[in-house]
């Protein structure tokens, strides 16, 4: 008889109750079993504090994952001690389901339902997923030679988030997501999304401050991404001639119903269906969310292997204090407005 088949009449022979326990803990198995053979532990542990080679087996932590002793200095560490998952107080098998839901995009209340977590630990864990993969963007830098499709996309302005607690003050009334804005246009309430698409389809999006985008501010947000000599396209904005003659770039204004500029479109097209299922995003957090859209864009296939790795590569980035009381960007519109 095969285990599956075994599996099966075991399970069917317990009350509902049980069944379900068992389910879980074996998915939970799997889930830790299959972060293993991703993360791939083989290769040569050094001490994190002298870097010594020289370590020893020192029993195992209250997880259960292995714990060394370094002969030099006679510290002791864990594996995965600097890492995302290997600091964190939550199991394994947790974080595994968390990067399912991470992968597929889903709402906070979900994750934190599916994971059985808290919404705030849902919402802490998808923030330092997101610091670690910034680390993994592809640097974009269009150099002679390269064409690429310049376009920028507005946002309006979100203080997304609960507002009762802490030390921020609402610079104006709260307003339910898809009312009118105090003003009619491209004013200082929306806040500009410089995007650009390589001919080798690379891209790049950063914010660019508020209202319709000017000289300067193109400036600085193609600067270090559009080198001298390259080709580039965009619509009839009229900060665009001016910034990329200063960049030294060779630019071609075209009218956008030319379809010249159509990969750049529908880059603006796939962002908003990514942004949409989030039901507005928080201008706090709007840049991390690009990065997480351009992370999602630049990896099509095999996303679970890749965070996974990418995860337990890099030292855990900063602590939960770090990600509290955050300004938002671009606050001094309200200070000269009111």
């Amino acid at each position: 008889m095969r285990l599956a088949d075994g599996v099966r009449m075991r399970l069917k022979g317990m009350d509902p109750v049980e069944r379900e326990n068992a389910v879980r803990e074996l998915r939970e198995v799997i889930y830790e079993d299959a972060y293993e053979t991703i993360a791939n532990h083989d290769d040569a542990l050094a001490c994190p504090r002298c870097g010594s080679v020289s370590i020893v087996k020192e029993g195992h932590n209250p997880n259960g994952s292995r714990r060394w002793q370094c002969r030099d200095c006679r510290r002791t560490f864990s594996e995965t001690r600097d890492t995302l998952i290997g600091r964190s107080k939550l199991p394994v098998a947790k974080w595994m389901m968390y990067v399912e839901c991470f992968v597929d995009c889903l709402a906070l209340r979900e994750c934190a339902s599916r994971c059985k977590v808290s919404l705030r630990t849902a919402w802490l864990m998808r923030r330092r997923l997101l610091k670690c993969l910034e680390r993994y963007l592809p640097r974009f830098a269009a150099g002679a030679g390269v064409s690429v499709q310049l376009d920028e996309t507005y946002l309006r302005e979100s203080f997304k988030g609960n507002h009762t607690k802490g030390k921020f003050i609402m610079p104006r009334p709260a307003r339910h997501r898809g009312a009118s804005l105090h003003r009619r246009g491209l004013g200082g309430e929306q806040i500009c999304i410089m995007t650009g698409v390589s001919d080798s389809d690379t891209a790049f999006a950063v914010l660019g401050g508020r209202g319709v985008i000017s000289k300067q501010r193109a400036i600085e947000a193609l600067d270090g991404r559009i080198l001298r000599g390259a080709h580039v396209m965009a619509d009839t904005a009229a900060a665009y001639p001016g910034a990329l003659e200063a960049l030294g770039a060779q630019f071609e204004q075209t009218d956008a119903k030319g379809h010249r500029i159509n990969r750049v479109n529908t880059f603006h097209s796939n962002l908003d269906g990514f942004l949409h299922g989030f039901r507005g995003v928080s201008t706090e957090h709007l840049q991390s969310y690009l990065s997480w859209f351009l992370w999602r864009r630049s990896l099509r296939a095999n996303r679970d292997e890749r965070i996974i790795r990418q995860v337990d590569a890099q030292p855990c980035p900063g602590v939960t204090r770090d990600r509290n009381h955050v300004t938002p960007p671009y606050m001094e519109y309200w200070g000269m407005t009111a």
